[in-house]
């Protein structure tokens, strides 16, 4: 049986130095894998900016594979799976992604925007009550004067789902404020867009 009594002064130094060095890692290995995870959302944040940049250049091959990058080094962060469904829908590629949508707010539930592209990927679909479902979701999870909220807001009065208020104070001037006919109208343009660039180098894209 060890007796501490019968350690020389040396031998006591180290047993020191040895409790000391594992008192040690156990501060600096939390620190070291917060440091790490950080590390990796910056990263994934740099990619996801990159992807944005290439979608708004019209390089949607390229904006798509930068956002499959932040995701696969952040698997907890929502953005790039909301910016991938855009670029599956404006590719036509549907299913994939309300796939996309669908696990961008299961990573983050309240996050509004998956909820408004949901509903108008289901109204594009012909999905009447699944749209409504997200329109509703879209509505309860922003902030009320945000101009996202408005829109959602507005196409539920339309759809009778809300009903509609006593003054139009509540919504400003118009009920409707034609928010939810300029979204749409945006949208359309931005997929005529991509398929005018599709059509014009049908030959040579990949």
């Amino acid at each position: 049986m060890g007796n501490y009594a019968s350690l020389g002064t040396k031998d006591m130094n180290v047993c020191r130095y040895t409790v000391l060095l594992g008192l040690t890692s156990l501060v600096i290995i939390p620190y070291t894998a917060t440091g790490v995870a950080q590390t990796l959302r910056e990263e994934a944040v740099t990619y996801r900016a990159h992807g944005y940049e290439a979608q708004q250049r019209g390089d949607l091959v390229e904006a798509l594979t930068a956002y499959q990058k932040a995701a696969a080094l952040d698997p907890a962060y929502p953005t790039p799976h909301n910016d991938m469904g855009v670029v599956l829908e404006q590719e036509g590629r549907l299913k994939e992604a309300e796939v996309a949508y669908q696990r961008a707010l299961r990573l983050d539930p309240n996050y509004p925007e998956p909820h408004a592209n949901l509903a108008m990927l289901y109204e594009r679909m012909g999905r009447p009550e699944k749209a409504a479902h997200s329109w509703k979701q879209r509505y309860e999870k922003g902030d009320a004067d945000e101009s996202g909220t408005r829109r959602a807001k507005a196409r539920l009065l339309q759809l009778g789902i809300l009903d509609a208020p006593q003054s139009s104070m509540e919504l400003g001037a118009n009920p409707h404020d034609g928010l939810v006919e300029q979204e749409f109208q945006a949208h359309t343009k931005s997929l005529e867009r991509f398929y005018a660039v599709t059509d014009a180098h049908s030959s040579d894209w990949p």
